[in-house]
């Protein structure tokens, strides 16, 4: 009786500790969400890389995508930017993809189309950044910085990273999403940067884990 007590107290122990170790690195991974909000951009870039978000009806710009655009066609209006690279597929088959809503919405704004590309296949940010490389280099684009809304920023430098990009500098939307909006991406974000640190880091993983 004894002996099955012992054992019951250090499984739950074990259990407290792993519970205790998970929150400590889920808060850890939040802090850093946090601490890239600034981003890391140099300006004057060649290029921008602006991330998609959610298209409402069939092509409406939902208020992500006004945040992200809005920002980097300020900075091209004021001539610190040459090239615009709108990335973002299709969320359903009925509506537009992203980089067109994107695109369609800079125009409104006062960029010349003959300075936007379109990457119109990307379903999620690692593709985001895996589709728009091969694009950008193409273009000629020797420095880019990545738009978008700031709580996005410290998952699209780890990604990037992985992906053997490098240090590709972010910049925040200037306008940002409301406090409860934000505090639920942040969380989602820190579980995004783990799932991809999973993935990395145990390769088996990856048939179990999508895109």
């Amino acid at each position: 009786m004894n002996l099955k007590l012992f054992k019951l107290r250090y499984l739950l122990k074990a259990i407290m500790a792993f519970f205790v170790l998970c929150t400590a690195i889920i808060c850890s991974l939040m802090i850093v969400v946090f601490a890239k909000f600034e981003g890391s951009a140099k300006l004057p870039s060649n290029c921008a890389l602006v991330f998609g978000a959610a298209v409402h009806r069939q092509a409406t710009a939902g208020p992500g995508i006004r945040r992200r655009v809005e920002t980097a066609v300020n900075l091209y209006l004021e001539e610190q930017i040459q090239k615009l690279v709108f990335s973002g597929g299709k969320g359903s088959s009925t509506q537009e993809s992203e980089a067109y809503v994107m695109k369609t919405y800079a125009e409104s704004l006062g960029v010349n189309s003959a300075d936007i590309v379109l990457e119109e296949n990307a379903i999620s940010t690692w593709q985001n950044i895996l589709y728009s490389k091969p694009i950008l280099d193409k273009i000629g684009c020797e420095s880019v910085i990545g738009i978008s809304d700031r709580y996005h920023l410290a998952r699209i430098e780890y990604l990037s990273y992985l992906q053997g990009w490098g240090n590709l500098r972010t910049l925040p939307a200037e306008k940002r999403a409301n406090a409860l909006f934000e505090f639920r991406a942040v969380v989602r974000e820190t579980f995004g940067i783990i799932y991809y640190f999973i993935r990395n880091t145990f390769p088996l993983t990856e048939g179990f884990l999508s895109n």
